[in-house]
């Protein structure tokens, strides 16, 4: 009862105020806090108000027993929490992935995120909509909802737009805030003793690389020409991946934010940038166009995009094609709940020397154990190229 005493103190003010002590989120921190605090440590609490990745304050009627999926990341949670089983409709694109969502891929669709039908997830009456914090958008989702109905949007991207240990922080809050929503504690610190075990050793080792022995590295997606490619910058989580694996990201501060309005710097880049620059690494994140990789087992999507990039005019000048390090990650891998495996990997990819003893496919087969989905990454899914020997 440590978190009810401390609000007690804030409010014969001994205590500074702290974001989690107003657990009502009304800009107030008074007696009903102390309550709600109490319900939520006992279980037994009506309904929870929460700040979602989005910033917006949303209160969720408990308990939370039918769920709408737009977002995949989110849908992993789910499985980690052990609470896939309460989904009642989904977007259109689970069902081709069976493998990565077994249960979840069978749930009825609800259609598509880009215009959502709204008729459809009433019919299945749900207490949450579990939604991208950009997708699908606020006007053809929330507005359109009873208020009984809750959207909540999240991130569960990894390290999201914060990077470093602020991004890491971040994760734990988002895990906690789901395990709360869910009643699934257990899973939710399960998931984070995994988490903390994997990242807080290579953050650690990473901290012992010198600044002037650290890589610079291209962040990209795929989608790019041979004129413009596809840049990524601060505030992107493939971004924080680099950061967290030692790496110097080139493109930060030189891309434009991204056009939709986000502070994340996301966009074209002239190819001829990328040349003078002259990357040590080149570090490509490849989403779309038919990528599963949980569903595919050849990795022939991902070496046609490491090929695409190691055959732009000039660029066998370049430091990272003459060095052979060029690297592929994809992001239903690396931008999850799973970025830890990710992690993983590229810190053999950029130091092998200093992580000579990680091994991400073990790491990666320890998440799959803690989603509870019968997948060996041993012998199934195309996750990253050139894999590693």
């Amino acid at each position: 009862m440590q978190d009810v005493t401390y609000t007690e103190l804030i409010i014969l003010e001994y205590r500074d105020q702290t974001e989690l002590s107003d657990a009502k989120h009304d800009g107030k921190i008074n007696m009903q806090d102390v309550t709600q605090i109490e319900l939520v440590i006992l279980g037994k609490e009506k309904e929870l108000t929460l700040l979602d990745s989005d910033d917006r304050i949303v209160t969720i009627q408990k308990p939370t027993d039918r769920i709408v999926v737009y977002h995949h990341q989110c849908a992993e949670m789910l499985q980690i929490l052990g609470v896939d089983d309460r989904v009642v409709g989904v977007r259109d694109t689970f069902e081709a992935q069976v493998r990565r969502f077994p249960v979840i891929s069978a749930k009825p669709s609800i259609g598509n995120g880009g215009s959502p039908d709204i008729e459809a997830i009433l019919s299945v009456d749900p207490d949450v909509v579990l939604a991208y914090t950009f997708y699908p958008a606020h006007e053809l989702l929330d507005d359109k909802l009873p208020d009984h109905i809750a959207v909540l949007r999240m991130g569960c991207t990894g390290i999201g737009e914060l990077g470093g240990l602020e991004g890491i922080e971040a994760v734990r809050e988002e895990v906690i805030k789901f395990g709360y929503i869910f009643d699934a504690m257990d899973e939710a610190e399960r998931y984070l003793e995994w988490h903390d075990r994997c990242v807080d050793e290579i953050i650690e080792r990473v901290s012992e690389i010198p600044d002037d022995e650290r890589l610079r590295v291209f962040v990209e997606s795929s989608g790019g020409t041979e004129t413009t490619r596809t840049g990524i910058g601060a505030g992107h989580p493939a971004h924080g991946l680099c950061l967290l694996a030692g790496g110097i990201n080139i493109g930060a501060g030189c891309i434009p934010s991204d056009p939709g309005g986000s502070s994340c710097e996301y966009g074209d880049i002239e190819t001829e940038w990328v040349l003078d620059q002259n990357p040590e690494v080149i570090l490509g994140r490849v989403m779309g166009g038919g990528v599963r990789p949980y569903e595919q087992d050849d990795n022939t999507l991902l070496k046609a995009y490491y090929d695409d990039i190691r055959g732009l005019p000039g660029f066998e000048n370049v430091a990272a094609v003459k060095n052979d390090r060029v690297y592929i990650i994809t992001n239903d891998h690396a931008i999850t709940p799973n970025y830890p495996s990710a992690l993983a990997t590229m810190v053999k990819w950029f130091y092998p020397d200093r992580f000579e003893d990680i091994d991400p496919q073990a790491i990666h087969q320890e998440y799959m154990d803690i989603m509870d989905i019968s997948f060996d990454v041993y012998e199934q899914g195309a996750f990253v190229y050139p894999e590693l020997s």
